[in-house]
């Protein structure tokens, strides 16, 4: 029954009309109404979901209290987006006096600019991309408008070690990621955010003029979003925004310049994984022929299954084992247990002294390392303790992901 729900789901959500019919959702039990709601809400798509209903005249087959639901949710992240776009508004207009530029980002420009309907798509927070040189400003002024950062911030730090300032935030608003790039200094795919910049195209959104991606490369953004950085364990909503790009975007989507980009950075195995799970599982309109050009000669069944079975884990669920510590979990040999934890306690001096406001130079530096140990293992330590107890959906789940990520580190041939 979970599986029928979740390929119902699915049906839903795709633009064509033929895919479901009111008697698959008249012949629903009360019990299997409420998992469905549950369904779509783990997913992050119930206001999606109801549009999607009542664009296939659905809705009527729907029972009143579901409906409510549907109704109440929809309102919520409406109003809940009103604010994320009143606070971009506020940062835009007190960084144009400085004619400090801005690249929106994901969900903060998808929302009204591709999906037509600020309250169509929900958002965690608000993602934009700034110069380096601009990151000790635009923090500044956020601090103006009440935010205050996660960890202590440090420009150079994250210059070196991450892609975006902690994350921002203040209670009952959205949380800013002010990113410099779009991907870690350290990884494999790393990039020159330059061609970024040099693509960026003017938008009007929150009232406000800003930038954003050139449609191939907020494409490209959401698939390494989606693939390299989470394993695909953001449920069924990046393949919802893929469909949508190609929508929105149609012919003018230049599938050629998009191949040679994967290519260039090394992303062509998540962006062709990404783009067919978004292809089978919300309709995308991509071509055949550009994901035979881009698929890897061991681009089997077998690992679009596994990435398919992740997208319809638990978030919270999938986060609480991000790839190393899968790796970590999976791996038999004590010296591989000990190469995947080493370097995640004993961090740069540099990082250290960042997240726990102790100067670099200082000895008491290193009284903070039997602090960090003690951290990642309070963070970690109850997943930890259920995979020593055999817990066989962890089992599973630390397989999947693990199986992910090596499959797309492997070199493209």
């Amino acid at each position: 029954m979970e599986w029928d729900l979740c390929q119902l789901l699915i049906d839903c959500l795709k633009k064509d009309e033929s895919t479901v019919n009111a008697a698959r959702l008249s012949g629903l039990s009360p019990e299997c109404w409420q998992m469905f709601l549950t369904l779509a809400t783990t997913q992050r798509v119930m206001p999606l979901l109801w549009h999607r209903l009542r664009q296939k005249r659905l809705d009527e087959a729907v029972p009143v209290e579901t409906a409510e639901a549907f109704r109440d949710a929809s309102r919520q992240n409406t109003l809940r987006n009103l604010r994320f776009y009143g606070e971009l508004r506020r940062l835009l207009s007190a960084l144009k006096p400085d004619g400090i530029p801005l690249i929106l980002l994901k969900g903060i420009f998808l929302a009204d600019a591709v999906y037509g309907n600020m309250g169509l798509r929900e958002m965690n927070d608000i993602d934009v991309l700034a110069r380096p040189t601009d990151l000790a400003r635009i923090a500044e002024i956020l601090t103006d408008m009440g935010y205050a950062p996660l960890h202590p911030i440090s420009v150079a730090t994250t210059l070196k070690s991450a892609h975006h300032l902690p994350r921002m935030v203040k209670k009952g608003y959205a949380g800013f990621e002010i990113h410099w790039n779009l991907t870690c200094p350290d990884e494999s795919y790393s990039i020159d955010p330059g061609g970024l910049w040099e693509r960026a195209v003017p938008v009007h959104n929150a009232g406000c003029d800003a930038l954003t991606l050139s449609p191939e490369d907020l494409l490209l953004h959401v698939c390494l979003h989606t693939s390299y950085q989470h394993q695909f364990a953001f449920g069924l909503r990046p393949s919802c925004d893929i469909a949508e790009m190609i929508a929105r975007f149609g012919s003018t989507l230049n599938w050629q310049a998009i191949t040679e980009r994967a290519t260039s950075r090394s992303w062509q195995r998540g962006v062709c994984l990404a783009l067919q799970l978004a292809r089978e599982l919300a309709g995308a309109d991509v071509p055949v022929d550009f994901l035979e050009r881009l698929r890897p000669s061991d681009g089997t069944e077998a690992i679009l299954e596994t990435a398919r079975a992740q997208v319809f884990t638990d978030k919270k669920f999938a986060f609480s084992v991000p790839a190393p510590f899968a790796e970590l979990l999976e791996t038999n040999s004590l010296l591989d247990k000990i190469r995947i934890f080493w370097p995640r306690v004993f961090l740069p001096k540099a990082i250290i002294s960042a997240q726990y406001s102790v100067p670099m130079d200082s000895v008491r530096i290193y009284f903070y390392y039997p602090r960090r140990f003690v951290d990642v293992l309070r963070r970690h330590g109850h997943t930890l303790k259920k995979h020593q107890q055999n817990d066989a959906l962890l089992k599973f789940l630390a397989g999947r992901t693990k199986t992910i990520a090596n499959w797309l580190a492997r070199p493209n041939h």
